[in-house]
């Protein structure tokens, strides 16, 4: 088992948080965390997730626990659902001293932080991300949100939690896709913060790694997520770096929704870092032989199709109203090479759209 700290930082306020990694975690909370500090205990979950190990977290809680049960999927990260957690909260009598447990996915950890984060100007929240992309990345470092107006986590706050499990026996239970859509934030992590772990979760396809090996990938993921936000809590600066791939790809995976079939976050990420890795080669920073390896080792992940057609001006459109825009002008984050990002970069359009044209495997 593997503990690594997310720091403290003074000036705004937030409380260290230890990432916990290992193997059958979920039924051994109350070993981890000393509950009994907390009135009361609300278990955030979803269908899929409740049915697969939604009773080895209730063993480990009190009998009072209560929990909230919402359908599945990315649509659901709306204000209905928002509302139905805060009304079973009021319910069950929460006040100040309660622990909301967000159980499942980056949708869960994202609705169930900022539902906790808003209920009586805040409670404590504890993330057991049971998706490896919950796992590397939305379980990590405090962001709360919901979709709103058809833009991805338009509403939201900055909540940290008081601690994440990660249990990586709940990835045998992760299709195919999902694996792949995790990979995609472990990667990001790789080519803006370093490269050895980009060569390490690039080197064998996802299904290949063994849980041992999954330990380590995921705890130096982590590693790179918690230093970046220990700087920066807030995303004023270091932070952006891990904005890397989402802005296209944010546009990418709205405008996929209203498909029968639309793609996973994960999977528009990487499709994100691969335009914007080429648009980083067409404004000077990252070389053309450093692109390529990264086109190559993204293009051999194995991605579903483009649902649709998606036109250029769509995407174009999309990326206007991204929430990193200042001023309405988008701030990329983008490449100098393979471990080392830099923020703030204007791009003007004919660039991106050059690089969208380029990119190998999109559909436009």
């Amino acid at each position: 088992m593997n503990t690594i700290i997310l720091n403290q930082s003074q000036k705004e306020k937030t409380q260290a948080c230890p990432i916990i990694i290992g193997n059958n975690l979920v039924g051994k909370i109350n070993t981890l965390f000393d509950l009994s500090v907390f009135s009361r205990i609300v278990v955030v979950t979803d269908t899929n997730t409740e049915r697969l190990f939604l009773k080895t977290l209730l063993c480990a809680l009190p009998k009072s626990a209560a929990r909230v049960v919402l359908p599945t999927g990315e649509k659901e990260k709306n204000f209905k659902n928002v509302q139905k957690i805060l009304i079973a909260m009021h319910k069950a009598y929460c006040d100040r001293d309660t622990l909301v447990i967000n159980l499942g996915g980056g949708v869960v950890s994202d609705i169930g932080g900022f539902a906790a984060s808003i209920f009586m100007r805040g409670v404590s929240i504890l993330n057991i991300p049971t998706t490896l992309l919950a796992q590397a990345d939305a379980s990590i470092g405090g962001k709360t949100g919901i979709n709103f107006l058809g833009i991805k986590n338009l509403v939201g706050t900055f909540a940290q939690p008081i601690g994440v499990v990660i249990d990586v026996t709940t990835l045998r239970s992760l299709p195919g896709r999902e694996l792949i859509s995790g990979f995609a934030e472990i990667i990001k992590h790789g080519l803006v913060a370093n490269r050895t772990l980009f060569h390490l979760a690039t080197c064998k396809t996802p299904r290949d790694f063994t849980n041992n090996k999954l330990i380590a990938i995921i705890t130096k993921s982590c590693r790179v997520k918690a230093d970046i936000v220990s700087c920066d809590h807030t995303e004023q600066h270091e932070r952006k770096l891990l904005n890397f791939g989402h802005t296209i790809g944010h546009a990418v995976e709205a405008l996929s929704q209203t498909s029968v079939n639309p793609i996973l976050h994960g999977e528009a990420v990487v499709i994100g870092m691969m335009v914007e890795a080429k648009i980083s080669e067409l404004s000077g920073l990252l070389s053309q032989t450093s692109c390529s390896v990264i086109e190559e080792a993204l293009t051999s992940l194995p991605l579903p199709k483009l649902p649709e057609v998606i036109p250029i001006q769509n995407i174009m459109d999309v990326i206007r109203s991204d929430k990193k825009s200042k001023n309405g002008i988008i701030q990329w984050t983008l490449l100098t090479e393979i471990g080392k990002g830099i923020i703030n970069q204007v791009v003007c359009d004919n660039t991106v759209i050059a690089a969208l044209k380029q990119t190998k495997g999109i559909i436009v």
